[in-house]
């Protein structure tokens, strides 16, 4: 890595950005080691973890200080009224607890309320400082659904499937995160099991094979573990999903069914191969992101679901076709070619073929996936942006932020790019500075199933068989274990938490 110092342009740049940012932390580089490749940086901030009175109070009045500078306060006394009024709470409410970088008991900064008006500008910001989302164009867009008076694992399955539902609108999504309690000092904080509120089961098999979702292998034996009971093995599919499992602070997990029209599944069809019906692919309808949190003013939303919409190549060229995922590229290059007397020219079999020549039927049927992923969401009316217009928006967006404010918003270019590679003009673009302010999105600092595991190792567990109506079609709810009141959080939770993130590292 260069010193910037020596070239004015991006040091002018870098500039603007510190002055402009009064909160900047780690994006998980140092000068000797970039990360950028890596799905989790072991240095980046997490939510879920205590942190100390000065900490708190400092983020908060940076935070509250950003949203006077934009206006949004009347008068200068407004300002300073609300000010006090946050620190006295902040200071109210603090206590003792283990702080988990330094793992010594500390002063810790205690919860402020924000007003609704606070948190919507805090998420849309949030949103738009998120280096490794393409889609950001759309942050003045996001709407607000403030669940911060649910306090039980029931009433969060609840209306995250209800509002879900409403936000989801038919098909013609409407960009929406869902946000429930913050976390208090010494605990995990509300917190979802699935990664995505649509999550498909993935089913060890005896001969070692998975059917579904090899990334849902854990998640899934974890949650019949705690009752649900999967469709019987000779009716289990690839496309088999989940129950959403929700845990509210210091509650037991609860269980819902997801409903209709959330869980109708779309058809992946072509309509130039009708081969692509006999693979019978099928897809979610929208991502609904429910393992990650907002940081904002010192505030931390361990469970704040972020629903969007799809853009094409995260299921053509990602999803379905990624090898360890549900690897179909090689029953697509069947497809493409079922009509043809000899597939594969002068081999017997695709694995025999030169790697070239695999590249070439690999590619050709990467690309006619990606077509029909766009070409069956267009036919069924459910949103969802191709890679090229998501790209094209992308740098008309950050061009436009930067002739309005100097500097060019932050940018991962490892995961900004759209997976298609130099066919997309994004991926030439380069020199993006990659800094991450606050308010941001971040990882939890626990994985909810192991956190979970381990509070309730060595107690014993009674399974509660009665299931609770809910009012919606198709819809049920049944709280999953009986717990005793969530512990404080101690320094050997700080530990495991610590080996969650190591081992998350390890595997991306």
């Amino acid at each position: 890595m260069g010193d910037s110092s020596k070239c004015p342009f991006i040091n002018a740049e870098y500039q603007r950005i510190g002055s402009t940012h009064r909160t900047l932390v780690s994006t998980g580089c140092t000068r000797d080691f970039c990360q950028s490749g890596r799905v989790v940086h072991t240095d980046e901030p997490r939510i879920g973890e205590n942190r100390a009175l000065d900490v708190v109070c400092r983020e908060a009045t940076n935070f509250l200080q950003d949203l006077h500078s934009e206006g949004c306060f009347k008068s200068e006394t407004d300002f300073q009224t609300r000010l006090q009024s946050i620190q006295s709470e902040i200071f109210s409410n603090s206590i003792q607890g283990v702080e988990r970088e330094t793992k010594t008991v500390v002063t810790l900064g205690g919860n402020w309320e924000q007003s609704f008006e606070e948190l919507e500008i805090g998420v849309r910001r949030a949103w738009r400082n998120s280096r490794k989302c393409i889609a950001r164009n759309h942050c003045q867009e996001l709407k607000l659904c403030d669940l911060r008076s649910i306090t039980t694992s029931v009433g969060m399955a609840q209306e995250l499937v209800r509002n879900a539902t409403e936000a989801f609108n038919g098909g013609r999504i409407e960009p929406t995160v869902f946000v429930f309690p913050p976390r208090t000092n010494n605990s995990k904080g509300p917190m979802i099991w699935n990664h995505q509120l649509l999550d498909f089961a993935g089913y060890q098999l005896e001969d070692g094979t998975i059917l579904g979702d090899p990334s849902n292998v854990e998640l899934t034996k974890a949650i019949i573990d705690i009752g649900w009971t999967p469709p019987c093995p000779k009716r289990r599919s690839r496309w088999d999903l989940l129950p959403l499992v929700t845990m509210a602070e210091g509650d037991e997990p609860a269980m819902i069914d997801i409903p209709a029209p959330l869980s109708t599944l779309i058809p992946i069809r072509h309509p130039r191969y009708s081969a692509f019906e006999h693979m019978k692919l099928k897809w979610k309808t929208t991502p609904v992101l429910t393992r990650l949190g907002f940081d904002i003013g010192g505030v931390q939303y361990t469970a704040a679901p972020f629903m969007g919409w799809f853009m094409d190549a995260e299921i053509g060229v990602r999803n379905l076709a990624d090898s360890f995922r549900y690897n179909v590229l090689p029953d697509v290059v069947q497809a493409l070619y079922l009509n043809q007397e000899n597939m594969y020219g002068h081999a017997e079999a695709f694995e025999d073929l030169a790697e070239y020549e695999q590249l070439a039927l690999m590619s050709k049927a990467q690309a006619e996936l990606n077509y029909a992923v766009q070409w069956s969401y267009n036919q069924i009316g459910v949103a969802m942006t191709d890679s090229l217009t998501a790209s094209k928006k992308w740098c008309r967006f950050d061009d436009e932020f930067k002739a309005n404010h100097g500097y060019r918003l932050p940018a991962d270019p490892y995961w900004i790019a759209p997976p298609q590679g130099s066919i997309i003009p994004l991926w030439h673009r380069g020199g993006a500075p990659n800094y991450q302010p606050k308010p941001m999105i971040s990882k939890h600092v626990q994985d909810p199933v192991k956190a979970w595991k381990r509070q309730n190792k060595q107690k014993e567990m009674t399974l509660i068989p009665t299931t609770i109506l809910i009012p919606l079609q198709n819809a049920s709810i049944s709280p999953a274990v009986v717990l005793k009141k969530e512990p404080e959080v101690t320094v050997q939770e700080i530990e495991d938490s610590w080996e969650d993130e190591v081992e998350a590292a390890q595997t991306s």
